[in-house]
C-alpha cells in the first residue's frame, strides 16, 4: 500500500468536511482563507500550517472513533455524546 502525500490527505479531509472549514479554521489556529485555499488547491502549505491541521484532524478523529460502538451487525453505529457512556454489561 503507498502512502498519500501530506498535501493530498489534507485536500481529501477538507473536501470530506466541506461544512466545516470555518470550525477547523477556528480550533486549529489557521486562517479561514488559507484552509478554503489549500481545499481548492491554490497554495502549498508551509510546515507551521500543516501541523496544526494534522492535529485537528487527529484529534477530531480521535474525539469520533469514541463516539462509535459496535452494532449487531457488526458495522459501527454512533452514540450519542450527551451524558455518560452506558456502562457495559460483563457477562
Amino acid at each position: 500500500m503507498k502512502n498519500e502525500p501530506i498535501y493530498d490527505y489534507l485536500r481529501r479531509r477538507l473536501s470530506e468536511l466541506a461544512g466545516q472549514h470555518n470550525r477547523i479554521a477556528k480550533e486549529s489556529g489557521v486562517p479561514q482563507a488559507t484552509v478554503s485555499r489549500i481545499h481548492a488547491g491554490l497554495c502549498s502549505p508551509r510546515l507551521d500550517t500543516v501541523q496544526p491541521l494534522l492535529d485537528w484532524f487527529e484529534k477530531h478523529d480521535k474525539r469520533t472513533s469514541a463516539l462509535r460502538i459496535p452494532n449487531a451487525r457488526g458495522g459501527l453505529k454512533a452514540r450519542r455524546a450527551r451524558g455518560p457512556a452506558a456502562p457495559a454489561l460483563s457477562e
